[in-house]
């Protein structure tokens, strides 16, 4: 039986902390196995200017074809549910912002790298993410 968190669960960066001034992506290979996968941004706001993290898949850690979601997934901000989308916009001045993005591992292709990607927003917010995935074993129905 598993009964601790790390057993359960795996969580890497996927991008360090970083000013979102200019845009960015980064992506890692999810875990063969997981039952769910969390994008989890963490937020920082000290300027107005629109902040949108916004998921995507692509065939390599460089972001090479990088590509939206094929479909809206389930959306969290601070632990609110929001409409299910492809991205997420950050639209205060000021505050600091959990957004999770909630992903079915099979919206992954096969082969393909899950990551995160903004456009440019403003030197003064900041943004990090991690992901967070659902290792614990689930036997199969066959």
């Amino acid at each position: 039986m598993r009964n601790n968190i790390v057993e359960e669960y795996r969580t890497r960066m996927v991008m360090a902390l970083q000013t979102t001034a200019l845009a960015a992506d980064d992506y890692v290979l999810p875990t063969a196995g997981s039952s769910l996968i969390v994008l989890r941004c963490l937020i920082t706001m000290g300027n107005a200017a629109d902040l949108t993290p916004a998921p995507k898949t692509a065939d390599d850690a460089t972001g090479t074809n990088a590509t939206a979601m094929a479909s809206d997934i389930p959306i969290y901000v601070n632990g609110v549910r929001q409409t299910d989308a492809k991205s997420q916009a950050v639209t205060a001045a000021t505050g600091n912002f959990i957004v999770d993005f909630v992903i079915d591992p099979k919206l992954i292709p096969a082969g393909k790298y899950i990551g995160m990607s903004f456009a440019n927003s403003d030197v003064g917010n900041l943004l990090a993410c991690e992901i967070i995935e659902s290792v614990a074993y689930k036997p199969s129905v066959t």
